[in-house]
């Protein structure tokens, strides 16, 4: 082989040797795969819906509203007709998710939305605030299974940013909330 045709196949082997990783990354961008690890759990709402607009009526905060001066995100517990034994489950796990966050938990407040807010229910579950909401994208996430739970996470500027279905696992939505808030 000649010295000028043996340099040619080097660099273009070096060529390759650094294409190929772009090469394959765009690959993979038009293909629109992601790491199982960096995906959301939550279904991100597109886009955003407004809530700050919304007078919601609170049945602990008289002062309550979707845009949180504190800058405070807000996990947002969605019930549907009748909660029973699945919607305590949930206002539950709820609380859990708080305690969990540690050091992270004064950045998120929780909120059941349409749930009764007996006595009971305010001395069990102290972190949460119930409210009464009338807005539009809240009305159109709520469950219409009796005794189902939809939630969704709310930024502090007041925007719908992610929703969970009913029966969500409660450690993805953890995870996704330990990811928004730093």
């Amino acid at each position: 082989m000649e010295v000028q045709t043996k340099k040619r196949l080097q660099l273009i082997a070096i060529m390759f040797v650094f294409l190929a990783p772009m090469i394959a990354a765009f690959a993979l961008r038009v293909g629109e795969w992601q790491p199982a690890r960096l995906r959301n759990n939550g279904v991100l709402v597109k886009p955003p819906q407004e809530l700050a607009a919304d007078n919601p009526r609170a049945t602990r905060d008289a002062a309550f509203a979707w845009k949180d001066t504190e800058y405070r995100w807000t996990l947002a517990l969605i019930a549907g007709p009748d909660c029973a034994a699945a919607c305590e489950q949930r206002l539950a796990d709820a609380e859990k998710i708080w305690s969990l966050m540690t050091q992270k938990a004064t950045r998120l407040r929780l909120v059941a939305v349409g749930v009764d807010s007996t006595p009971t229910r305010m001395t069990q579950y102290p972190r949460i605030d119930f409210v009464q909401s009338t807005a539009a994208p809240l009305q159109a996430l709520r469950p219409t299974t009796p005794d189902s739970v939809a939630a969704v996470v709310v930024d502090p500027a007041g925007l719908l940013m992610l929703r969970f279905d009913p029966g969500y696992d409660p450690a993805g939505v953890r995870q996704d909330l330990s990811r928004l808030i730093r």
